[in-house]
């Protein structure tokens, strides 16, 4: 009992850790709707994918969400983007982000 009771509080825990590591200049890059987006370049397309639960415990949409708005913006750094408008709906742990050059 002791184990299964172990096992289960480090899901928990695990569930709201953060997976995803912001790359030095993503902080530059914001996350903007489409309407904002109106007046600027788009520079392309990326795919984010992060775990949508963990062994058998769900993670939260909002958590979910924020890994995935972070690898956007690691990409759109490299793409040359200061700015990711979210495309589509977010479906089991995936999302696809436009890059726009804003600035």
């Amino acid at each position: 009992m002791k184990n299964v009771t172990l096992i289960l509080i480090c899901a928990v825990l695990a569930a709201g850790c953060t997976w995803v590591k912001p790359s030095a200049k993503s902080h530059e890059v914001v996350l903007l709707t489409q309407d904002q987006a109106v007046n600027c370049v788009k520079k392309g397309v990326t795919s984010s994918k992060t775990l949508s639960k963990i062994t058998v415990v769900p993670r939260s949409n909002d958590k979910i969400f924020s890994e995935l708005v972070m690898l956007a913006k690691n990409e759109a750094v490299i793409l040359g983007g200061d700015a990711v408008v979210a495309e589509g709906r977010m479906e089991e742990g995936r999302q696809t982000f436009g890059v726009y050059r804003c600035r």
